[in-house]
């Protein structure tokens, strides 16, 4: 029984010590495996490396007036609509006046004014007459009193045909109205703010008046748009600009940088930004409209067709670029490099690095268990 007792014993601390060992090589074996990297290797790829920036801005018409009336009174007619072209002095819309009696009133004093010293001009011209006649005053004396009555007189025809515009908006002499609005360009009417029956102001010294009707050039078109502080000082007038446009998401525009802000303007959110406009070339058959929301992409820097490799891929010590090269037979050698241009994810190669070699990533992957 004490027999059968110890070899039960001896048998378990057997399989207990083996079940340790086991284990703990079987532990040591799948960590070892699982700290091991696969290498990644990669040969340089030829492609185009550009530095640029981007612009947000939209495209607006190079030339826009607003027109406005030339007197107080109620939009009574209007002969265009929006989209249509139209020529300078084409007719736009007519308006029935509404004189202002305060400035009538004013008119109306005016003329009293002028019309009592025009009589007054006349009588003392008739008086200085008879003592020319005599010779008792000379030539230059009678001919200022003959200046001084014409002056009155045409003092007093102005304030005349000024009462004549307040009233009837014409003045029959001049055959000039104001209640007729009239194109001041040729172009496209963009918009009308105000409807028939709406009032309209004339433009004054305390108002700038009721805009009536909006028109711009839409044969020339530019780009405006905000660059960052930071990329303003590389920007030069005449630079190429591409534009895409969102609404037509399927083309390409050329455009010409011809205006970079002398001065930079702060954003809601504080950054420092600069204006720029860029002159948009036509493209034949696409219409863009004056809104359109636009992103420019302006290049610094353009190599094309170039060796690169991953900028992940490089090492540095202090000024000289390295990387990591696996040989046919498996080892991996270091080449100092000369790079050039990068555009944040791919570096230009211009020696150090053959076609035929195979570049290993800075990032170790881990084999899965």
């Amino acid at each position: 029984m004490n027999n059968f007792r110890r070899i039960v014993v001896r048998t378990s601390w057997f399989l207990l010590v083996f079940a340790l060992v086991f284990g703990s090589g079987f532990w040591l074996f799948f960590s070892a495996g699982a700290n091991e990297v696969a290498v990644q290797a990669e040969k340089p790829s030829r492609m185009t490396i550009e530095q640029y920036t981007t612009a947000t801005g939209q495209i607006v018409p190079s030339r826009k007036v607003k027109i406005k009336s030339q007197a107080n009174g109620v939009l009574d007619e209007v002969l265009v609509k929006q989209g249509q072209w139209v020529k300078r002095g084409d007719l736009l819309a007519r308006i029935r006046l509404r004189a202002d009696p305060v400035e009538v009133s004013a008119v109306q004093s005016q003329i009293r004014k002028a019309r009592l010293e025009h009589q007054r001009a006349a009588i003392e011209l008739e008086r200085r007459g008879n003592l020319h006649d005599q010779h008792l005053i000379s030539d230059a004396a009678y001919q200022d009193d003959k200046l001084k009555y014409d002056v009155t007189k045409t003092t007093l025809e102005q304030a005349e045909r000024e009462l004549e515009l307040r009233l009837k908006g014409a003045s029959q002499q001049f055959k000039t109205t104001s209640t007729l609005i009239t194109a001041t360009m040729d172009g496209m009417v963009l918009d009308h703010p105000v409807e028939i029956g709406d009032f309209v102001i004339k433009a004054n010294d305390l108002s700038e008046g009721t805009t009536v009707f909006t028109i711009a050039d839409m044969h020339s078109l530019i780009f405006k748009g905000e660059v960052e502080e930071a990329d303003a000082g590389r920007l030069q007038e005449g630079m190429p600009i591409t534009l895409n446009v969102g609404a037509l998401p399927d083309e390409q525009f050329e455009a010409t940088l011809d205006f970079i802000a002398a001065e930079a303007k702060k954003t809601d959110q504080g950054r420092k930004v600069f204006e720029i406009r860029a002159t948009i070339q036509p493209k034949l058959g696409v219409f863009l409209r004056a809104g359109y929301s636009a992103t420019a992409k302006i290049v610094f820097s353009r190599h094309e067709q170039v060796m690169t490799i991953p900028e992940g891929s490089l090492m540095f010590r202090g000024d000289e670029s390295y990387a990591k090269v696996k040989l046919p037979t498996g080892e991996i050698v270091e080449k100092k490099l000369v790079t050039g241009l990068s555009d944040g994810l791919n570096i230009e190669v211009i020696s150090g690095l053959d076609e035929q070699d195979s570049v290993v990533s800075s990032k170790a992957v881990e084999k899965p268990l």
